[in-house]
């Protein structure tokens, strides 16, 4: 469909088109300012302008609703020639918007630890755990949630730091709040095979190679208590 603009009395057709292009771009920041607010503190004003420019010349809008148009924005900045020379920028972006993310996650109930006590021992090694549609796994090599802390606190963030190794974080909602806590790798990996639909007893066996054959089993339950008390899983099957 081709759009026409028309010269009126009061402006020409291409001072029109203008204003429509400028508020274009203005609503496209403004979603981009609403969703990355932290990353917006760390460029300042001037260097988020000029990141907002370039991506939206880059990725106009396919979407009906502005909320999903920054999705793309950590791939962005991270394959962009200029912007990829800082990390922490894209590991932000993808911290900032799993945040939103799970705040926008539909909704689902979370099992109790009262049902878990109902289910029989006998079928425990063939059951599925399902996990809340708000959780995320990301792993981040530097310290991007902690700079999204003290952004959104009005403090001045810290600088940016390259870790040793990649940490895994955990993003979720619980109730209206999303939440997040750094992983250890034991569970991390368990927080894996559960999205893969491993069955308990894989999840058990797996376990092994972190806290040995003999705990594996303790460490399981433990884990399985603290996803109940946090409302991570949403079924048993």
């Amino acid at each position: 469909m081709e759009l026409a603009v028309h010269a009126t009395p009061a402006a020409g057709a291409a001072r029109r088109l203008g204003v429509y292009a400028d508020a274009y771009r203005s609503r496209l920041a403004g979603a981009l300012a609403t969703d990355y607010p932290a990353l917006k503190c760390v460029l300042g004003d001037p260097g988020f302008e000029r990141m907002v420019r370039e991506f939206v010349a880059r990725n106009p809008s396919r979407h009906a609703n502005l909320r999903w148009y920054g999705g793309t924005l950590a791939g962005f900045l991270a394959k962009s020639p200029h912007w990829s020379r800082r990390p922490l920028l894209h590991e932000l972006a993808r911290f900032e918007w799993a945040l939103g993310i799970a705040f926008d996650a539909a909704d689902a109930p979370a099992v109790s630890a009262e049902e878990v006590a109902r289910v029989d021992p006998a079928d425990w090694p063939g059951l599925r755990l399902q996990l809340h549609p708000s959780v995320q796994l990301l792993r981040l090599g530097r310290n991007a949630p902690e700079i999204w802390h003290a952004a959104i606190e009005g403090r001045e963030p810290p600088a940016a730091a390259r870790r040793s190794r990649q940490v895994a974080w955990l993003v979720w909602r619980r109730g209206h709040e999303p939440f997040y806590r750094k992983v250890p790798s034991d569970e991390a990996w368990a927080l894996g095979a559960i999205s893969r639909g491993r069955e308990f007893a894989s999840l058990v066996d797996g376990l092994r190679r972190f806290a040995g054959t003999s705990q594996a089993a303790q460490s399981s339950a433990q884990l399985l208590r603290n996803w109940l008390s946090e409302g991570l899983i949403c079924a048993i099957k």
